[in-house]
């Protein structure tokens, strides 16, 4: 089943089969804010009150978008001998974070249920259309997200296709609020990772990669007891997984290939939440002096359609 509803006076659409009911509002970012376990009985995210509480606190819920995700130092950088200015969104360090559409309103363009019983919604945003944007990025994209729900698999494909005359510099993730229950004893994380980056005081990275140290023990599975983490992994050869566990449930969180990063963040230690944050550039990429297949850097030339998928599967024990 799939319905639009009212949420407290906000459209949004609810996707529920069998084993999830999830809760999209394609106006305030097209975020999907609650992910219902049917068999547990319990919400898996960190979920807003409303949406005034989404809408004024765009990164603390759900799984909000970032395009381009985390920071850029001072709002500033170059991309094929052309200036960007981006707004400063984090005073305290003045620089630039998560980006230019985690709040702007979606359009949806279709919605319904496949033949083999998937149920999907498609919707858009048009950049060009968007002052604000245009004015600190001034690229003719559209992004256009199809969330598919398949039994306890929830997809996320997205195409961002350039129909500007120049080549659009491109950084993409998502800052998905996984919940621990108080119980991070409970939890353990496996995420199969080759290095992290090194962070200055404004956790920006200073473009060396270290070697993993107390987190090595991240690659076969560690509980999340202790740890504090705001931490920027690359991924390396191996392939964009995170898998989040307790004893009666596997969370496996997945990008496709050009997700070349993670991020995950505790908010503190480890406690209440923690965020599982796929980037497809590290943060700060277009000003760190690393090749652009180490950084995630990458640009979509007039004409052409970039295409990611973010798939969340959800196993019970």
């Amino acid at each position: 089943m799939i319905k639009q509803i009212d949420w407290q006076g906000t459209p949004a659409h609810v996707l529920e089969n069998d084993f999830l009911i999830v809760s999209i509002c394609p106006g305030i970012g097209n975020n999907v804010y609650s992910i219902w376990d049917k068999k547990l009985q319990r919400e898996m995210l960190r979920t807003p009150e409303g949406p005034a509480a989404l809408s004024e606190q765009f990164v603390q819920f759900g799984t909000p978008i970032l395009m381009p995700p985390n920071r850029i130092d001072k709002g500033q950088f170059t991309f094929e001998g052309r200036s960007y200015q981006f707004d400063i969104t984090q005073p305290a360090t003045g620089n630039h974070i998560h980006g230019l559409v985690r709040q702007q309103p979606w359009v949806v363009k279709q919605a319904g249920e496949k033949e083999n019983g998937q149920l999907f919604i498609t919707s858009t945003i048009n950049l060009a259309e968007d002052e604000q944007v245009q004015r600190q990025y001034p690229h003719a994209l559209e992004l256009e997200i199809t969330y598919v729900l398949d039994g306890s698999k929830l997809t996320q494909t997205l195409k961002a296709t350039n129909n500007g005359n120049d080549s659009a510099p491109f950084g993409y993730g998502l800052h998905t609020w996984f919940l621990l229950d108080g119980k991070p004893e409970s939890w353990k994380l496996q995420l199969p990772v080759e290095g992290i980056w090194e962070l200055n005081e404004v956790n920006i990275p200073v473009g060396h990669i270290g070697p993993l140290g107390r987190y090595e023990a991240l690659i076969k599975g560690d509980s999340l007891k202790g740890h504090n983490m705001d931490t920027v992994f690359q991924i390396g050869s191996n392939p964009c997984t995170a898998i989040l566990s307790n004893d009666q449930v596997e969370i496996r969180y997945s990008g496709s290939d050009l997700f070349k990063q993670w991020v995950i963040f505790t908010k503190g230690e480890a406690h209440d939440f923690i965020c599982l944050e796929p980037y497809t550039w590290v943060t700060n990429a277009p000003n760190i002096d690393q090749p652009a297949e180490v950084t995630g850097l990458q640009g979509i030339k007039p004409g052409d359609t970039l295409q990611l998928e973010v798939t969340l599967e959800i196993n019970h024990f």
